[in-house]
């Protein structure tokens, strides 16, 4: 079973993100998945969890405990919360939005590492700094975990009309950013 955490912040998308790429993997590349959201009753800018998980077989796992396969960071000042504790033995990939550098986010010892300035491409293509969608074609780009066509037609499937192609247009940008 492959297993991703997602990292972010109360109001970035970040269960909407796990959510669509489950979707994705369910529905357009024709394995089992499950998105689970941990949350409260937090406000706006509260640190928000997500794991979603992906396998051949049924999934039986409802909680949020993880040994994720890869890890997506909304926001690089959760980074520590995101990689503390992981066995140091299983290879992972940590995709982040982030204007730093590995260095600066002490990340330059992970060797399957995506950085990617999300925050700007959002802004710029979606005319928001909510991320979500921008970080799905990034991780989809970085990971070959899914194709690009599965998450656009995801994203279609979840995400409300009025909002559908802006944010198609991100994950394109976001996928683009990676391929460059």
């Amino acid at each position: 079973m492959l297993e991703i955490v997602w990292h972010g912040r109360g109001g970035q998308g970040v269960v909407v993100a796990s959510s669509i790429l489950g979707t994705a993997m369910a529905i357009y590349e024709g394995k089992l998945a499950m998105s689970i959201p941990g949350f409260g009753g937090q406000r706006r800018d509260a640190p928000v969890i997500a794991v979603t998980r992906v396998d051949d077989i049924p999934i039986r796992r409802r909680d949020l405990k993880a040994d994720p396969d890869y890890i997506v960071v909304f926001d690089d000042s959760l980074i520590s919360v995101a990689v503390s504790g992981l066995r140091p033995d299983k290879p992972r990939h940590v995709v982040v939005n982030s204007t730093k550098s590995a260095r600066e986010l002490n990340l330059a010892g992970w060797e399957k590492l995506t950085i990617v300035d999300a925050a700007s491409i959002a802004t710029q293509v979606i005319g928001s700094p909510i991320v979500n969608t921008v970080m799905l074609g990034i991780f989809a780009a970085a990971t070959g975990l899914a194709r690009l066509d599965s998450v656009k037609k995801a994203i279609a499937d979840v995400v409300p009309a009025e909002i559908r192609e802006k944010n198609i247009a991100g994950t394109e940008a976001g996928f683009e950013a990676v391929q460059n």
